[in-house]
């Protein structure tokens, strides 16, 4: 790996709608900059139940002064990965995506980040990395078991089980819902 590659202003860890938006600032402030993701754009968004109805409104999410037009008064998962890569294109983002940064070092008055491809110089880092993509572990005997699931797709495969939906916030009532009225 390159140590001495080229100094970037502005290293922005997470693909997701913040820092898309932050990638958006960078270009309209000249600084150069490089959004890297462990995964596919927004990635924490694609791996949101596939019939996801968001609570928020299309307006609510825009950003990059990109209009967020939707299908019904609140956009769905499929509507909000198209709208987030158009964001993506239209912006003309320099993403890097499928890169893990697995190491990040403060040396003098900059950063420099390790990935499985390569080491890169940043003056600045943000990290938008949110939440959604760690799941709450309880620590509990059983939790590692190949039927427990921390993510929920789907209702199809819950099908004739008996299921605990651990949660109370208005996912944890929307999976359960769901999942009851498809047989579960």
């Amino acid at each position: 790996m390159d140590n001495d590659s080229e100094m970037i202003d502005v290293v922005i860890i997470g693909a997701g709608p913040i820092g898309l938006a932050c990638g958006i600032a960078c270009t309209k402030s000249g600084l150069s900059y490089l959004i890297v993701d462990k995964g596919p754009l927004v990635h924490s968004l694609y791996n949101y139940p596939l019939n996801m109805t968001f609570f928020s409104t299309s307006d609510r999410l825009e950003i990059g002064d990109v209009p967020f037009i939707s299908h019904a008064h609140k956009p769905t998962r499929s509507e909000a990965l198209e709208y987030y890569r158009r964001v993506a294109m239209h912006w003309k983002l320099n993403l890097s995506l499928y890169e893990n940064v697995e190491s990040v070092v403060k040396k003098n008055n900059s950063f420099l980040l390790t990935t499985p491809k390569r080491q890169l110089n940043a003056k600045h880092i943000i990290i938008a990395t949110g939440f959604y993509d760690i799941p709450n572990l309880m620590n509990v005997p059983g939790e590692e078991l190949p039927k427990v699931h921390h993510y929920y797709k789907e209702a199809h495969i819950y099908f004739g089980q008996h299921i605990v939906v651990v949660g109370a916030a208005n996912s944890a009532v929307d999976v359960a819902m769901e999942t009851w009225r498809k047989g579960t």
